[in-house]
């Protein structure tokens, strides 16, 4: 966490509304039920993933990570996701380069890599 109080409250900001906005569809995409329902519901939640990551897109063309130019456990929380992409059937729009730029600045540290499982590195093409 972040020594400044200002700064440790954006980072739990943050890490409450990835839950509430993002997480949450994971878990429907997770699921991948074979109902005519749950391919409804599992589109759903691919657009409401994509514009949400799609919002946070202006924070990357000034940042270099989410809390400034320190790497934070804010981008160890949504790395994952952003990994996962292509897996879930996410096709981000043009204007979020600056976010998918980002995400290959995190694929790219060494640590990052050495984590991955191999059912994990094949997700990403």
């Amino acid at each position: 966490m972040p020594a400044d109080p200002v700064m440790r409250a954006r980072a739990r900001l943050f890490l409450f509304n990835f839950e509430r906005e993002l997480f949450v569809h994971v878990q429907q995409l997770e699921r991948r039920d074979q109902a005519r329902d749950a391919s409804k519901a599992m589109d759903k939640a691919r657009s409401q993933i994509r514009d949400r990551l799609t919002q946070l897109t202006p924070i990357f063309i000034k940042n270099k990570y989410m809390l400034g130019e320190d790497f934070s456990m804010l981008d160890v929380a949504i790395a994952p996701l952003l990994w996962r992409l292509d897996h879930y059937g996410i096709d981000m729009p043009k204007t979020a380069a600056p976010l998918l730029r980002y995400a290959e600045r995190i694929f790219s540290r060494p640590a990052y890599i050495e984590a991955l499982t191999p059912s994990e590195k094949v997700m990403r093409r």
